[in-house]
């Protein structure tokens, strides 16, 4: 094929990167409007390439450019950008949205101290209502379940002390369960009615030998 575009009967050696040499030639003369290839106009050719580009990018940066600043004057409330306009934008969104922060923040204050008062059933909260309504809740429910009628100093002391005690009994018997079922398991291994203490060890001996 090379050597029927190179208008040959056979094939010698670099005739394909003069081939490509050529087409390449005719190409960028066609693109220079010119009738033949001079040395020279691919640098040319590239180098103008290259200009037109960087040309079109700064024409775009400059139109990008252009419309923020735009869009910047139009949020500061100006005809005109001016240098400074971008920092002050942001300065005064940050502070709006602080000061809006602040507003929500005294407005759920407000109204968990209403509550509060209201479940104190007073007018207006003091200091010190919630915690004291919080204590009250916990005196209030430690009295329900110690099942009396007025919580007494002490009471919810005596009230961890007897879980963690019933706690520690449960797991007491669990396991007292589990070391029941276990030496079931070894006597029943050892075919025995009743484990005896060293079943275990003699069972292990017996599976190893």
């Amino acid at each position: 094929k090379v050597a029927e575009l190179n208008q040959k009967e056979d094939y010698e050696a670099g005739d394909l990167s003069r081939l490509i040499d050529s087409k390449v030639r005719d190409k960028v003369a066609k693109l220079k409007e010119k009738d033949k290839y001079e040395a020279g106009d691919l640098a040319r050719l590239i180098d103008s390439a290259i200009k037109e580009q960087a040309k079109e990018i700064s024409r775009s940066s400059q139109w990008v450019d252009s419309k923020v600043k735009e869009k910047i004057a139009k949020l500061n409330q100006k005809d005109n950008y001016e240098a400074g306009d971008f920092a002050r934008l942001i300065d005064s969104t940050i502070k709006e949205q602080a000061n809006e922060l602040s507003k929500t923040s005294q407005w759920v204050d407000s109204k968990v101290k209403e509550k509060v008062a209201e479940l104190n059933q007073k007018e207006d909260y003091e200091v010190g209502d919630l915690s004291r309504l919080i204590d009250s809740k916990v005196r209030d429910k430690v009295a329900k379940l110690k099942e009396k009628d007025k919580y007494e100093a002490g009471d919810l002391a005596r009230l961890i002390d007897s879980a963690i005690k019933e706690q520690a009994k449960e797991i007491s018997r669990s396991s007292q369960w589990v070391d029941s079922k276990v030496k079931e398991k070894i006597a029943k291994l050892n075919q025995k009615d009743n484990y005896e203490a060293g079943d275990f060890a003699r069972l292990i001996d017996s599976t190893i030998k």
